[in-house]
């Protein structure tokens, strides 16, 4: 605009280009998403898709997907799942079995392709659900030969209602619903009444009235657990009884006490064993002691020890020399060195040696006479 009257104008348009640079890092909307998958899914189905957004332009707004690497147990995450680039679709590898691994965690990392490259991590919690997959297993009970066998009990005719013979136990490997197990007693062939019934829950069975004549020794119940899952597994087990009187003794019974019997003695066996060897451990160290101390006891003294020496004859002559009689000798001890043996005591009340001289006459027997002991070293 010009300063005339009227004052005259002219219009230019600028246009200013902001070059981006890679200062946003990819976000996603969630810090951790959870995911839900059933067990035994097919190998490489589709079970998520990440996405993560980058508020820069271009190359600076690229983003690349990759898994945080780590270890799942002993094997590798990527094993079990995997993770488009481009897309973010996650994808499991292998069929999940949520008996072996009920939760799956991991990271998946977002990266843009600026320069430094700017990054971000989403987790992923990937639950996997339970399907009835396993069957009721039947556990053993005494006298059946394994899982699933059958099993024989004895059964006294003269209980009463509701006594409890057997006890049918299964477990299954599912878990909530898919593994919660009843039992049902199947019918009897030709439709006779069993006098026996089975509780829905705890696979115990017991009568349901006193027992006569009239039933037969031998009843063969056929135990169904079914579990709850869509559809239903189930298993059998199959329980022998037999009705016995009470003074009769039945040959199993016999057998099964006496293989407990056996058993038994084996062990008392067993215990009288380890008591001799306690007992002559024990006798070996006392007399190692008592050894050890009579060893001690009848040791010579050492060269250090204080006693008193073998006793020589020392006696005085005439001429004032000195010859044998009764002395005592003294080992001196002391801090350095061997023991000392020449320092001599004589006693004063010895008596003169043959043709000495009288103790009156004799200055050496006047000393002695008046308790003054000389002295020789």
């Amino acid at each position: 605009r010009d300063g005339g009257s009227p004052s005259l104008s002219a219009t230019a348009s600028v246009s200013v280009e902001v070059a981006d640079v890679n200062d946003n890092a990819p976000t996603f909307a969630q810090a951790e998403y959870t995911v839900f998958v059933k067990e035994n899914n097919p190998p490489g189905c589709h079970i998520f898709t990440v996405s993560a957004q980058d508020a820069d332009a271009q190359e600076n707004a690229l983003v690349s997907y990759s898994l945080v690497e780590r270890r799942v147990g002993e094997r590798a995450l990527s094993s079990y799942v995997s993770v488009h680039a481009e897309s973010g679709k996650v994808y499991a590898l292998q069929p999940l079995d949520h008996e072996e691994l009920e939760l799956l965690q991991f990271q998946v990392s977002a990266r843009d392709a600026g320069v430094p490259p700017l990054g971000s991590n989403v987790t992923l919690q990937v639950f996997v659900l339970d399907e009835n997959d396993n069957a009721p297993a039947l556990l053993p009970l005494p006298g059946a030969g394994g899982a699933g066998g059958a099993v024989s009990e004895l059964v006294w005719r003269s209980v009463g209602a509701g006594h409890v013979v057997a006890k049918v136990r299964a477990v299954d490997a599912d878990s909530g619903y898919n593994a919660w197990l009843s039992y049902e007693l199947q019918p009897a062939a030709g439709g006779a009444r069993s006098p026996f019934r089975v509780a829905l829950y705890t696979g115990e069975i017991s009568t349901t009235r006193s027992l006569d004549e009239a039933d037969s020794p031998r009843q063969r119940l056929l135990v169904l657990v079914r579990d709850h899952g869509e559809p239903a597994l189930t298993a059998t087990a199959t329980v022998l009884l037999s009705l016995v009187e009470s003074g009769q003794a039945p040959k199993a019974s016999s057998r099964v006490l006496a293989g407990a019997a056996g058993a038994e003695a084996a062990l008392v066996d067993v215990n009288v064993y380890l008591i001799i060897a306690i007992c002559a451990v024990s006798s070996l160290l006392v007399l190692t002691l008592l050894l050890y101390v009579a060893l001690r006891c009848l040791a010579p003294p050492s060269e250090g020890a204080c006693g008193p020496g073998k006793p020589t004859l020392v006696c005085s002559s005439t001429v004032g020399s000195w010859s044998y009689s009764q002395q005592r000798r003294q080992r001196v001890c002391s801090g350095e060195g061997p023991p000392k043996t020449d320092l001599m005591a004589f006693s004063p009340s010895l008596p003169p040696c043959p043709g000495s001289l009288n103790p009156t006459e004799d200055p050496q027997a006047s000393l002695e006479s008046s308790g003054k002991v000389p002295y020789v070293t």
